[in-house]
Order: structure tokens, then C-alpha cells, then sequence
């Protein structure tokens, strides 16, 4: 009863301090957590026993998989070296520079627990910063930089906290076996991390494939992953959960064909869930810290004999040590990184002002709290932990200090305080919707029929509008549409498939194999010709021909069902992942050559295929589905725009143009479902269905965006 009324009353907290935090916009929302803590311990004397064992289990694990999850993975790999540099060689290089620091500064303080408490102040939280960023303009660069290193040094600076806290235990350390072991948990736990999390997005792709697409069902899964990856890291492999949970985050479902494998209802629930649990763990958190700052303060006195003043003053000492090297860090690995043309440029005062904001960025958080808060209250021997409650106080204190300065000075060094603006929803749906086929069209329409028809009109409308946008890009929502639509009739033949592309491994029907086997022969020709005109090598044209007969050979004899062929094609991916990632530490030069051959087959291919649909296209056949070329026809463009490098799909402005659109044409489904629902086609509950089904595609475009 006792952990309930705990929890009951640090979430009301937590609701109270967020609401007050929408009138005081300026302060972050951590602030005012911490406040209604400490007022809580003051006038409620509330105080909370907090159980170190599953402290982190709960609070770490969840936090850094979704952050993990949610950064920008190519901004995460344009920025390894900086990231690397600072998650890694600037928190071991805070630790030892400043545990001695602290060290001076408080001298009966045990070697190991100065080490202890700078390792745990280590790591920073963008979370954090980011609601101080939304009024300022810090530029994407070290926000991502930001970002990204908070998602290394925390697994980084919570392993060397790890071993401080080990060395006061139990009073031995050897750095031999300190640096040998941190390299062991480091990579072992990067590896489970990373089994663990293919496993698991295997059995999610595959419960898609079979039809299991309960939304609840997949968030609840998602929800317990970091859980169950941090639990088998830490006790079956006794290796770094915290790196095993950080980068299962980083591979969670991260390619565009699995993400759109998830229906949007999938993919809104699981990520306005994930936004809850987020949302309350770090509240908590501050909340905690606030409740345990006045029970600090009063054990200072009576177990440290330090003045509550003085250790403030340790703290905020301490806040300005960890900035300095920071911006030290920061100013020299810049100077001696970007001299490509050989010219160390030692002064620079843009240089010096983005490494100053970069030092007072590095705001201390969630993370360094949960950690801190784990402290053992025992030694080995029975002996209290020494100057727990110091550490604990300090601690803290430089979390609110961070906090405070970010809020003030970031501000007036960027000399900007407008707020971000964050695109808005308007539709504007045209009028005067084609109704040609409504005489047609059946009374009280099923779910699915309406759906069929619902997109078949919102296709014809975009193909009117194709002549006066971007081309490529109504083509792009076209042809999603398309794959919806022959979705719809697979799935009502065959519930347990869904798919959102066509494959040449997966042969959904005989016209899709007589498509393909029209294709295969024209780039069969393709490679014929190149072979003649002595373009190619002799293991080029045998690899290529190889391939084509493979896919040739899987059209006419399947010999698999579906779950051995869903898992052959997974592990296939799998391997393709690997070989593309080894693929990108070597010079693009080098790649270049040795697929020189590959992509003039593919390109030829391409082009020959689609010469070849454009006649079937204006050839009227009726044994061939136009919408069908249209997919084909889409297909290949888009892998030919790719091979040329005119590929769009990864565009800044295409995506944008593309989100644009789909916002469009949603107002046009909800304009369709209107029009059907007032002329007695679907029943109101269809047309409520039909609806929702559209408001959870809007939420994920909007997901996108934000």
C-alpha cells in the first residue's frame, strides 16, 4: 500500500508541476519538477526509500532505448567522429581531470568516490536542453551533436560510475583490468543489444506478416524490449545493459520498408505511448530529486559537517570545472579536426563562441540523477557509503545549476528568443470531386469496399492535378495508393498478407509473375548486349545472368511457405545490411570500381524494362492491370533515379513536397468519406472507421515532421 500512495502521489506531482509549467513557459519543466518535490518535502515531510536494485532497470533502460530510437540515425553517423570523440575520450578525460579537481577541492573525500561523482555527472541530457532550444536558435548541428553524444556517454560515463562505485565498495581497483573489462562489457553488450533487438523486430515483422496487427498487442511488445534487453545484458551476460539498451534503440525498426511494414495505427499508438512512459519516467525523476534535496541538506550537517552553503558553492564550482572542459575539449578537437587543407587555424572567434555554447549545452539531467540515486547506502563490512549524502547533494545541485545557466545564457548567446514554429494542419479540398462512378456503386459499402473506392477516387484526383506539381512526387503518393489498393484485394483473399511493396522474392499473384518474367527477359537482354559491346567482364555477366535466373527459377517454383520463406528473406536483409554497412568504411573510390559493372547492368536493365512497360502500357492488353504496370513502372524509376544519383526519395525539400501532398489528399479521403456517408453508401459507424483510420495516417505524417 505504502509504494502505491508513493506513486500516486509523485505522479500528482508530476501533473501539477506540468500544468504550472504552461504558464511559466520560460522555465524548463524539469525546474519546476524538482520544485514541487522539494516543497513536497518540506511541507508534506514526504520522503522516498528508493531500491537502487531496480532503480536503473526502470528508469535507464526505457529512457535511453527511446532516445536511441527516436535520433536521426544519418545525422548520427555524419557526426560519429565529434560524437565518439565526446561520449568517449571527453567523459573518461572529465572523470580523471576532475576527480582530482573534487579531490582538491574536498580532501577527505575517498579517491575512488571523487571519481564516482564525476563519472556520474558525466553524462548529458538533450532532453533537457531541448525545451530551452525551442527558444533559441541552437544551431541542428549541436543539437544533433548533442543528441548523439548523450547516447554514448551515457552508457559510457554509467560504466565508469559503475567502477567508482565498485572501487569504494569494495576498496580495490586495478586499471588494468578496469580497462580491459570496460572494453569487454562494451562490445559484449553491444552485441546482445544488437541480436536481441533483430530478434525481436524479427517476431514483430513476422506477427505483421501474419496478420497479428493488434496496435496494443505491438506497443505493449515495443514497451517491454528495453526491459528484457537490459535484464538478459546485465544478469545472463553480466555485460553493460545501458549499451545493449542504446543500441537496440538505434536499430529498433529503423528502414523506411519495415516502418511502412506497420500500419499507421501501429505506429501512432506505439509512439504516443512511448511519449507516456517517457513523459513520466523523467518526470519522476525530477520529481525524486526534489523530494531528496531537503533531506539532503539537513544530513549534510549531521553526517558530513558541511554547510548547506558551502557544499552550493562545491557544487557550483564544480558545474563551472565540468563546462570549461568541456568548451576546452571541444575548442581543441575542433581546431585540430577541420584542417582538411592542412592550416591549423588556432584562433577563431566563431570557433570559440559554438564551443562556449557547446560547454553550456552540456546540461546534466534524468540519466546522472537515476544515477546518483543508486547509490549503495553500505561498503563491504556494513560501513555507510562514504559522504553519500555530499554526493547526492552535489549532485543535485549541479543538475539544477546546468539547468539554470543553459536557461539564461544560451538565450543571450544566441541573442534570439523567438519561439519554433511547427507546421500547422489546414486543408483546403477541392469541390468538385468526381463522381462518375457513384451511380455504380453499391449501398451500404463494406469497410474494405469503401476503402477500394475511397482510394481509387483520390487517385484519379491526383493524376487531374499530376500536370501542375511535381511529377516525381504525385508519383511517389500514387503509387502508394496503388499498393494500398492491391493490398486490399490480397488481404481479402488472403488475410495473412500484407506487404507495402512488390518484391522479386514475393510473388503475390500469376500477374505479378507474368509481370516479372516480362521484365526479367528485358533485362536479360539488357546484360546481352552489354556482354557484346564488351562493356562488361566475364564474372560480371555470369554473376548477373545468375541472378536473374535465380529470381526467374522462385517465380515458377516456390518451395517454401510462408513462415520459412518470411524468415529466409529476413536473414537475406539481414546479411545485405551488414554487407552495405562493412561497404561504408571503405573509399567511395574503391566501392565505385568494384561495382562499376553492377550498375551499368542495373541501369540498362531499367531502362530496357522500362521501355518495355510503356509499350504494354499504350498497348490497351487486357490481361495485364494498368495499375499493376503503373507499380512496375514506379519501381524501376525510382531504382534507376537511385543508380544515377537523381535519387529524390531522401531529399530534404521531396519530403517535404511528398508530406505535403499526403496531407492533401487525406483532406480529400475525408472530403470522399463525407460525400459517401451523406448519400447512404456507408453506415455512420463505417464511415467513423474510415475516419480514424485517416486521423492515425495524419498523426504519423505529423510524427514525421516534429
Amino acid at each position: 500500500m505504502e509504494i502505491l500512495e508513493s506513486i500516486i502521489l509523485i505522479l500528482s506531482l508530476l501533473i501539477i508541476a506540468n500544468i504550472v509549467s504552461h504558464y511559466f513557459v520560460s522555465i524548463p519543466p524539469s525546474l519546476l519538477q524538482i520544485a514541487a518535490g522539494v516543497l513536497a518535502a518540506l511541507f508534506m515531510h514526504v520522503k522516498i526509500y528508493v531500491d537502487t536494485e531496480w532503480f536503473l532497470l526502470a528508469f535507464i533502460a526505457p529512457i535511453l532505448f527511446n532516445d536511441g530510437n527516436n535520433f536521426p540515425k544519418r545525422e548520427l553517423w555524419k557526426l560519429k567522429g565529434p560524437i565518439l570523440g565526446n561520449a568517449i575520450v571527453l567523459v573518461v578525460i572529465s572523470t580523471l581531470v576532475g576527480g582530482v579537481f573534487v579531490k582538491f577541492l574536498i580532501p577527505r573525500l575517498p579517491w575512488a568516490t571523487a571519481f564516482t561523482l564525476v563519472a556520474v555527472l558525466s553524462p548529458t541530457d538533450p532532453i533537457a536542453v531541448q525545451s530551452i532550444a525551442k527558444k533559441a536558435h541552437i544551431p541542428d548541428k549541436l543539437m544533433h551533436l548533442i543528441s548523439g553524444e548523450s547516447l554514448i556517454n551515457d552508457a559510457s560515463g554509467l560504466i565508469c560510475f559503475k567502477y567508482g562505485v565498485a572501487a569504494t565498495v569494495t576498496g580495490m581497483f586495478s586499471l588494468k583490468s578496469a580497462t580491459i573489462d570496460f572494453f569487454h562489457i562494451s562490445i559484449v553488450g553491444a552485441l546482445v543489444g544488437a541480436v536481441m533487438i533483430w530478434i525481436f523486430n524479427g517476431v514483430r515483422l513476422y506477427l505483421i506478416n501474419q496478420g497479428v496487427d493488434d496496435s496494443i498487442l505491438h506497443a505493449i511488445i515495443q514497451i517491454i524490449i528495453p526491459f528484457i534487453v537490459y535484464y538478459v545484458a546485465e544478469d545472463v551476460f553480466d555485460v553493460s545493459g545501458v549499451v545493449a539498451v542504446v543500441i537496440a534503440g538505434i536499430l529498433n525498426i529503423s528502414s523506411t520498408q519495415n516502418r511502412n511494414a506497420f500500419t499507421p495505427e501501429i505506429r501512432l499508438i506505439t509512439s504516443r505511448t512511448w511519449d507516456l512512459v517517457v513523459y513520466v519516467l523523467n518526470g519522476i525523476v525530477f520529481v525524486l530529486l526534489g523530494i531528496e534535496i531537503p533531506f539532503a541538506m539537513e544530513e549534510l550537517i549531521h553526517n558530513d559537517n558541511i554547510n548547506t552553503f558551502l557544499a552550493t558553492g562545491l557544487a557550483f564550482i564544480i558545474w563551472i570545472m565540468l563546462v570549461v572542459i568541456r568548451f576546452l575539449w571541444s575548442y581543441v578537437y575542433s581546431t585540430f579536426s577541420n584542417n582538411s587543407d592542412g592550416k591549423i587555424t588556432l584562433w577563431s572567434k566563431t570557433r570559440l563562441y559554438d564551443c562556449l555554447m557547446s560547454g553550456i549545452s552540456g546540461v546534466r539531467g534524468a540519466v546522472t540523477m537515476v544515477g546518483v540515486l543508486s547509490l549503495p547506502m553500505t561498503i563491504k563490512g556494513g560501513a555507510p557509503f562514504p559522504s553519500r549524502t555530499l554526493l547526492l547533494f552535489v549532485a543535485s545541485a549541479v543538475i539544477i545549476f546546468s539547468l539554470l545557466g543553459a536557461t539564461f545564457l544560451i538565450p543571450l548567446l544566441t541573442k534570439n528568443s523567438a519561439p519554433v514554429a511547427y507546421r500547422g494542419n489546414t486543408f483546403s479540398p477541392d469541390s468538385d470531386d468526381d463522381n462518375d462512378d457513384e451511380d455504380a456503386t453499391p449501398i451500404e459499402l463494406t469497410q474494405v469496399e469503401a476503402s477500394r473506392l475511397i482510394l481509387d477516387k483520390t487517385i484519379k484526383k491526383l493524376r487531374n492535378e499530376m500536370d501542375d506539381g511535381d511529377t516525381a512526387v504525385y508519383s511517389s503518393v500514387i503509387a502508394e495508393y496503388l499498393y494500398d489498393i492491391r493490398n486490399l484485394g490480397i488481404r481479402n483473399s488472403n488475410s495473412r498478407i500484407v506487404s507495402h511493396q512488390i518484391s522479386k522474392r514475393r510473388v503475390k499473384g500469376k500477374k505479378d509473375a507474368e509481370l516479372w518474367d516480362i521484365c526479367f527477359n528485358c533485362e536479360l537482354e539488357a546484360i546481352d548486349e552489354l556482354y557484346e559491346n564488351h562493356e562488361i567482364s566475364d564474372e560480371s555477366y555470369d554473376i548477373a545472368t545468375g541472378k536473374i535466373a535465380k529470381y526467374k527459377k522462385e517465380i515458377v517454383h516456390r518451395r517454401y511457405n510462408a513462415t520459412i520463406e518470411f524468415f529466409l528473406s529476413y536473414f537475406r536483409r539481414t546479411y545485405l545490411q551488414i554487407k552495405r554497412w562493412i561497404y561504408r568504411s571503405v573509399k567511395y573510390d574503391d566501392i565505385k570500381q568494384m561495382n562499376q559493372d553492377s550498375i551499368k547492368v542495373s541501369i540498362a536493365g531499367a531502362k530496357k524494362a522500362l521501355a518495355k512497360l510503356q509499350e504494354l502500357n499504350q498497348s490497351d492488353q487486357e490481361d495485364i492491370d494498368d495499375n499493376l504496370i503503373y507499380i512496375f513502372q514506379r519501381h524501376y524509376e525510382d531504382r534507376l533515379e537511385l543508380l544515377q544519383g537523381k535519387y529524390r526519395g531522401r531529399s530534404p525539400q521531396f519530403n517535404s513536397d511528398r508530406m505535403a501532398l499526403e496531407v492533401k489528399a487525406l483532406s480529400y479521403q475525408r472530403a470522399f468519406v463525407q460525400d459517401m456517408l451523406e448519400q447512404g453508401k456507408i453506415s455512420k459507424l463505417t464511415a467513423n472507421e474510415l475516419r480514424q483510420n485517416i486521423n492515425y495516417s495524419e498523426e504519423v505524417i505529423n510524427i514525421g515532421v516534429d
